[in-house]
Formats: structure tokens, C-alpha cells, sequence
């Protein structure tokens, strides 16, 4: 059985998010999400660049 979200209240963007939707679900096989990187590791690496990158900011400023 395939899920399904019923919205009482329609606006502008209901026909988006419902053309959204069914391509999502019409290719989900093919696009094989179990396969995709995981999000997290990558916000992870992106944190840890950000946070190296201030620090060096902070304890190397530039000099003129």
C-alpha cells in the first residue's frame, strides 16, 4: 500500500508539491534512495571545515 498525505487546505502550491510527489514516487525505484550518501556525515565534514576555517581566522589572522 503506498502512502498518501490528504490535505484539506489547497493553495498556490498544492499542485507543485503534488507534481513533486508523484514523480518522487513514480521513480523512487530507479532512483534506489538506500543507496544515496548519507546527509549527515556530509553536514558533519561541512561543520568541522567551518569550524577549522574560523579558527584559523582567529588564531592566524592575516597581517598587512
Amino acid at each position: 500500500m503506498k502512502n498518501k498525505v490528504i490535505v484539506k487546505d489547497r493553495d498556490e502550491w498544492s499542485s507543485l508539491a503534488n507534481f513533486i510527489g508523484n514523480i518522487i514516487a513514480k521513480y523512487a525505484d530507479e532512483i534506489d534512495f538506500d543507496s544515496l550518501p548519507d546527509p549527515d556525515v556530509y553536514l558533519q565534514k561541512r561543520y568541522i571545515y567551518e569550524s577549522y576555517k574560523a579558527y584559523m581566522r582567529y588564531h592566524h589572522p592575516k597581517t598587512k
